[in-house]
């Protein structure tokens, strides 16, 4: 999803500057998805973590989202500037 979510930006947009800011603005839409939409995952994974404990000593929950936010911004990064950079030279 987020591979697409970068594609889609990556064509949308024509300045980098755009590209940049539309993927960390994917992180936080992608992350209000996860909790709407898939929600057994994250009480899943607060389940397990609570009982295993954290390693970074986070609350299960804020680790979560930081990982989810994180990995939905870079992975939609790199296939946006990609695929803008492959776009931009295809255009001409």
């Amino acid at each position: 999803m987020n591979v697409i979510g970068g594609i889609l930006i990556g064509i949308g947009n024509d300045t980098w500057l755009a590209r940049i800011i539309a993927s960390f603005i994917w992180g936080i839409v992608f992350c209000i998805y996860t909790i709407s939409f898939r929600k057994a995952r994250f009480i899943n994974y607060v389940s397990t973590h609570t009982a295993e404990g954290n390693k970074w000593g986070w609350k299960p929950g804020l680790a979560f989202f930081w990982i989810e936010y994180w990995t939905a911004t870079v992975t939609s990064l790199v296939f946006s500037l990609l695929s803008g950079l492959i776009y931009g030279l295809i255009k001409k």
